[in-house]
This record gives C-alpha cells, sequence and structure tokens, in this order.
C-alpha cells in the first residue's frame, strides 16, 4: 500500500467512523428532544402536539398544523425563546441548544 493510498484509506475509515459516532448521539438527541417536550410542553399542547384540554382552551395552535409546520426554524426558536401570547417565554429556562432540538421535535408531529 503507498503512503497515498493509505492516506485515503485511512481518512475513509475515520469519516466513517466519525459519522457512525453522530448517528448513535442522533437517537439519544431526539430522545432528550422528544423527553423535554413532554415535560415542559405537553401540558399545553399535548403529547401528540395537538393541544391538550388545558391547551384548547388557551386556544394553542396545533403544532402539527400547516400554519405551524410552514413556520421557519427561526420563527418556532422565536416562539418558543419569547413566548407568543398565552405561551410563556423560554429563553430563560431552556438553553438555545434544547430549543433546537424542540424545533426538530417539532418538525416530527403530524
Amino acid at each position: 500500500m503507498t503512503v497515498g493510498t493509505f492516506v485515503v484509506a485511512a481518512t475513509f475509515w475515520f469519516g466513517f467512523s466519525a459519522q457512525g459516532a453522530s448517528w448513535q448521539e442522533e437517537p439519544a438527541a431526539a430522545s432528550a428532544s422528544k423527553a423535554l417536550f413532554n415535560s415542559r410542553c405537553a401540558l399545553c399542547h399535548g403529547p401528540d402536539g395537538h393541544g391538550s384540554d388545558m391547551g384548547k382552551t388557551l386556544k394553542v395552535k396545533d403544532l402539527s398544523s400547516k400554519e405551524v409546520q410552514s413556520l421557519s426554524n427561526d420563527d418556532l426558536i422565536q416562539v418558543i425563546s419569547a413566548g407568543k401570547n398565552n405561551m410563556p417565554p423560554f429563553k430563560d429556562s431552556l438553553k438555545k441548544e434544547e430549543i433546537s432540538g424542540l424545533v426538530r421535535y417539532l418538525r416530527t408531529l403530524k
């Protein structure tokens, strides 16, 4: 094996290994975001995002609706961070990474 071939092979292997590691982390991150949603959001938005009884009384948005799903990630981050209407702001109680994780989780609601 030449040095050049070795470098290409090593680069491929390390890249593949690193990619594999991120695949293993993604389910854990998704699980953490779902757990965070269930602990902080489901009280009003319901576990499926369609709204709990209390949330419907407060006129929360159905998170699976076209209206909500068509918002940009930045818009959703802004709503979660600053709050809107009856929804309180979470910028002081959640980390930016947690808010971003919630947005990724919201995208899975159908």
